[in-house]
């Protein structure tokens, strides 16, 4: 049986809406402006989205689940094509896949982190594969420059799905800077929040053509087929405003990170493997396990109040759903990844006690 902390219970959120004192002004002045998808908001949004993530081109997206559809466009994927990913990812990510009539091929992660297994992506790269989504999961660096030189290699574009990753870098650069297309989300829980939205990033100028083409109903010119994926100005007219705080932000989740684990003590419990070079953003702290029954550790810190992404979400690999099931081809690394692991939240409106706290049921847990 676990053994209960002495601890007062605490009721841990695990959202974060972050709120700055200029957001309602930045607002009430874009009401001034024209609110479509096409109005100066909307361009000066994509200038400070260049600006921040270093990029030619940023295009500004109605969600990051559009941001993905739009991207495999872009990159030339159509029904009956092969798309290879990875099955630890959320829902969010192979749906848009799904949909387009795409097939998702399923490959397996590094043993110790959700980054492509080299070694297993060319036993699942065929002629039919059009394209190849990496994704970060919550926050984590993964090898993505040794993945960029592989797909390149190949002669198969890389996405990536950064809808966690907002401030996360390899080698001092942002993640984005390793895919020909990157995905982003601006969902209210994200660490750069729009309530709904989403962008793409891209130093391909052709590339970023094609996704503003396909996202403007393809410029209604009879010729080109496009939806609307535009994002509204108001939205927008936020990003803009809150992209300013995103490095004060960051800070502040790695300093909470730095606290809980300073005193980490658990012999079962470890943070994630860091890779040389990377730098996680704290989107969430993710911590493996040794317990012979993870659940019931996760089960434990719910009950004290601490929330998990893995038992909000289900979190289990891909093919595991039924939406997803015909899909199926084992991944043992990935499983065993989402099967010894939790997620902590660590934003910037939790306290040091808060952290204290959590960590203080870490080191309480005993297994059996």
């Amino acid at each position: 049986m676990a053994e209960t902390s002495a601890q007062t219970k605490r009721v841990i959120s695990d959202k974060y809406r972050a709120s700055h004192e200029d957001d309602q002004s930045t607002l009430a002045a874009a009401l001034d402006r024209g609110l479509s998808g096409t109005s100066d908001t909307v361009s000066d949004y994509e200038a400070a989205l260049r600006g921040y993530f270093s990029h030619r081109n940023a295009i500004a997206i109605s969600s990051g689940g559009a941001a993905i559809t739009v991207a495999l466009v872009a990159a030339g994927v159509k029904a009956g094509d092969e798309v290879v990913l990875t099955p630890t990812c959320p829902l969010c990510t192979v749906y848009p896949v799904m949909d387009m009539g795409a097939k998702p091929v399923f490959v397996d992660t590094r043993p110790d982190g959700f980054g492509v297994d080299l070694a297993d992506l060319e036993r699942v790269v065929t002629k039919k594969t059009r394209a190849i989504i990496e994704i970060p999961m919550w926050g984590m660096p993964t090898q993505v420059d040794e993945l960029q030189k592989a797909a390149r290699k190949a002669g198969i574009p890389l996405i990536l799905d950064l809808a966690h990753s907002h401030g996360s870098t390899l080698h001092g650069r942002s993640l984005s800077a390793y895919g020909d297309l990157s995905c982003y989300s601006t969902h209210e829980r994200k660490p750069l929040a729009t309530g709904e939205g989403g962008f793409i990033l891209t130093d391909n100028d052709d590339l970023a053509k094609r996704c503003r083409d396909y996202s403007r109903f393809g410029n209604l010119n009879g010729r080109d087929f496009g939806l609307n994926f535009k994002l509204g100005a108001l939205a927008a007219a936020l990003g803009t405003n809150r992209i300013k705080y995103l490095d004060r932000q960051l800070e502040a989740r790695r300093k909470n990170a730095e606290r809980f684990l300073s005193q980490l003590k658990h012999p079962s419990v470890r943070e994630f493997t860091r890779i040389e070079g990377g730098k996680h953003n704290y989107y969430f702290l993710t911590l493996r396990t040794s317990f012979a029954n993870n659940r019931r550790f996760i089960d434990y810190l719910d009950d004290h109040g601490v929330p998990s992404d893995i038992k909000r979400y289900g979190c289990r690999c891909l093919y595991d759903f039924p939406a997803v099931e015909q899909y199926r081809r084992p991944c043992p690394n990935g499983e065993r990844l989402l099967n010894s692991m939790t997620t902590i939240p660590v934003h910037p409106a939790l306290s040091g006690d808060d952290m204290d706290y959590m960590v203080g049921l870490i080191n309480a847990y005993r297994e059996g």
